[in-house]
């Protein structure tokens, strides 16, 4: 009887081995044909070759920086895989790149007299068609644009954002006078007075009054830009005016690294806005409080933390550029360009 239960037991003891067996080996060739097959995609992700684009944009305003020279080199071997130029968008396309890898990156300024490297960073390699920014510190150089000094008075004596726009125009080519500007391009409204109430247009759509009287106030960016755009459309040049108000410093002086000057409205010698009287919008009733010593003046040159401005009052001056902007803030920050 002993017998017998050992022999069942050893039955059941070896019918279940060989099922566990069979299961076991069947699940780890699958285990294993999957673990072949994923470290081989790994593998060949891993080796996979790419592209990547750089750009090389100036940290101080973001502009794109050309004719950099950037070389890509292989951080273990140190040895070069790519080199070009950044073109005027400031790219430059690096192709056969791995996935995951290690390189340096060496970026040299065109103006460069030794060999040295501007800036050198590390970058891992990851497939994607995002470029990668490469951002390189620059002061800013001296500029002076000398636009053309173009006074307002005395036809104009309250005409400083009209003489301000004929510097411009004059800057970029565009032979006209500050009383044909004033006369047939800049929009006007008359003030009025009813029964001791004076009424008179919004600043931001029409100059208040005449610029060639006394009594003419004063007008904001919007009317001089298209004021800008009529003039040029009969000249026929390839320019267009734009309103860049509420622009930053740095965006303000960006446009002077670019050769571009700007009309900017401030105060009379920098000093804070005053207001005295006023009158009401014509369309909505509402008082507009006026201010008695806004100017515009053309900003045209930078060096040595000075802005160089074209004023119509005074001709050619200069001023510390935080107090100028102080002003320029104060007053809305209005400006307007032609490019």
């Amino acid at each position: 009887m002993k017998t017998s239960h050992r022999f069942i037991r050893f039955i059941l003891l070896f019918s279940i081995s060989f099922f566990a067996i069979g299961y076991f080996s069947k699940h780890v060739n699958v285990t294993s044909d999957n673990f072949t097959l994923e470290t081989l995609t790994w593998r060949q992700s891993q080796t996979a070759e790419s592209p990547r684009i750089f750009i090389v944009t100036n940290a101080r305003n973001g502009h794109p920086l050309s004719d950099y020279t950037i070389q890509v080199l292989d951080k273990r071997k140190d040895s070069l895989v790519a080199s070009a130029k950044s073109g005027e968008s400031g790219q430059m396309k690096a192709k056969g790149l791995i996935n995951g890898k290690a390189y340096q990156i060496k970026i040299t300024s065109p103006d460069a007299i030794s060999p040295a490297f501007e800036k050198e960073i590390t970058y891992i390699h990851e497939t994607t068609s995002v470029s990668f920014p490469i951002e390189i510190d620059i002061e800013r150089k001296a500029n002076h644009l000398n636009v053309p000094t173009v006074f307002q008075k005395p036809e104009l004596p309250n005409g400083c954002e009209i003489t301000a726009l004929t510097a411009l125009l004059n800057y970029h080519g565009i032979e006209v006078s500050k009383t044909t500007m004033a006369d047939d391009y800049l929009p006007q409204e008359s003030l009025d007075y009813h029964k001791n109430v004076k009424t008179g247009p919004n600043p931001y759509q029409a100059y208040a009054g005449n610029p060639r009287n006394s009594d003419g106030w004063y007008v904001f960016a919007d009317p001089i830009v298209k004021a800008a755009n009529s003039i040029i459309a009969v000249k026929g040049k390839g320019l267009r005016a734009e309103n860049v108000s509420e622009s930053t410093r740095e965006e303000i002086l960006s446009y002077i690294d670019q050769d571009i000057p700007v009309a900017v409205w401030v105060t009379l010698d920098l000093s804070p806005p005053v207001t005295r009287g006023g009158w009401y919008i014509k369309e909505t009733n509402e008082f507009h409080p006026s201010f008695i010593n806004l100017h515009t003046v053309v900003l045209d040159g930078w060096e040595d933390g000075k802005v160089y401005v074209m004023d119509p009052l005074k001709g050619r001056i200069s001023y510390p550029e935080d107090v100028f902007f102080e002003s320029y803030k104060a007053l809305g920050s209005q400006a307007v360009i032609i490019k």
